[in-house]
């Protein structure tokens, strides 16, 4: 399936003329507070700002210490970004400041529920040592230590709880070493920990995956991880018993859900390397196929001239629009209208059952954009947001 799928992509941008840039930047995190207003950043010197207009460089002006791995903040004039070497960066709507953090180790997650109480989560080293949390006052950064060891990934808060999610790796027996899910929850200032505890399974739905993120949205709760076989495993809470979700049904049979997610509006989300995406309700998922190129061409191979009868660059342009397998964060108002951003530095927006590419960093330099095909159908299609060619904002 993907030699195919790579094979319809490749003839679609032969026939196109288009050069593949290589990206300039690889986005890993992404906060917004409504359509005005949404925040992208990962290993770049700047972040990106949507305005309701046009994607903007907010250079940060300061040094980083590596990558940014989370964005939270509370609007356009308050935005915190946290990441590798203990980094936390504040946004006031004018500049970017490095905040004075305890800890040297990487910040994976952030979350918060006002300016002056957010919270960030520290990796620790190994999954034997505590993770460590953050609280931030409006004052001063304070930290405190999880009372287990294990590799903990994710951060959410629900009313007055605060989560984290992770893995472990124990000895259930003294001849078995095994994964073990974690899900530490923090409950009038007492931790709780389910799935595996220290000593034994608790919850064998919540033991059975490494889960590396956690979503709320209300009194919803999903994990996403992966199994020991490496296979992607969802688990959802609506405020009683965790369930494990069915595998993803993909329209592409053979699909491998690359990026899963919770909505705002309580839905889960799989994105698929294979092309396209499926969403979850009533029970079960529904595959979006409408406007999917992977599947319009996977069906027209039988027949030349229906192939022939696609616009190359257009169709290039939608099957990279796609193509999420490289999805490392989400953000939306909903299932149906949300960002996945990109470690290949593109920013795509899917609506509904339509998909498209809002932002690439290989368009990011106006030479190699002229030259590149591909950015200039993102010009044509999208002319109202200069998309591919970001203003700069200047530094105060």
């Amino acid at each position: 399936m993907q030699m195919r799928r790579a094979l319809v992509l490749g003839a679609a941008l032969v026939l196109a003329g288009a050069s593949v840039a290589r990206a300039q930047a690889s986005f890993g995190a992404i906060w917004g507070s409504g359509p005005g207003d949404v925040w992208v950043a990962g290993d770049a010197s700047a972040a990106l700002h949507f305005d309701g207009r046009a994607w903007i460089e907010v250079p940060f002006g300061v040094p980083l210490s590596g990558t940014i791995n989370a964005l939270w903040g509370t609007g356009p004039r308050d935005v915190f970004a946290a990441g590798e070497g203990g980094m936390i960066l504040r946004w006031n709507g004018q500049a970017w400041t490095r905040m004075t953090v305890p800890s040297d180790q990487q910040i994976v997650a952030l979350a918060g529920r006002t300016g002056s109480d957010v919270f960030a989560l520290v990796q620790s080293s190994s999954d034997r040592d505590p993770p460590t949390l953050l609280h931030w006052d409006g004052r001063t950064w304070s930290a405190s230590a999880l009372p287990m060891g294990f590799r903990a990934n994710a951060l959410v808060l629900q009313g007055a709880d605060v989560l984290v999610a992770g893995f472990v790796m124990a000895d259930p027996t003294p001849s078995e070493r095994r994964v073990f899910g974690v899900l530490a929850r923090r409950r009038a200032g007492q931790w709780s920990l389910t799935g595996w505890n220290g000593k034994a399974v608790t919850d064998q739905v919540l033991a059975g995956g490494g889960w590396s993120r956690l979503y709320a949205a209300g009194t919803t709760l999903m994990l996403v991880g992966e199994q020991e076989g490496g296979a992607t495993v969802q688990a959802l809470s609506t405020g009683a018993a965790w369930t494990l979700l069915p595998p993803a049904v993909s329209a592409m049979g053979g699909a491998r859900v690359a990026f899963a997610f919770l909505g705002a509006d309580r839905t889960p989300v799989a994105l698929n390397a294979g092309g396209g995406l499926e969403r979850y309700a009533a029970g079960q998922w529904t595959a979006v196929v409408a406007a999917n190129p992977y599947a319009m061409a996977m069906q027209a191979q039988q027949n030349p001239q229906a192939i022939a009868q696609m616009n190359p660059e257009a169709m290039a342009l939608q099957m990279m629009a796609w193509d999420l397998g490289d999805t490392q964060a989400a953000w939306g108002p909903s299932s149906n209208d949300f960002y996945a951003v990109m470690s290949n530095g593109r920013i795509v927006r899917v609506q509904g059952s339509a998909a498209a590419i809002v932002y690439d960093a290989a368009c990011a330099d106006p030479m190699q954009a002229s030259m590149n095909p591909v950015c200039r159908a993102l010009l044509q299609q999208q002319p109202q947001t200069p998309i591919p060619m970001p203003t700069r904002r200047p530094k105060p």
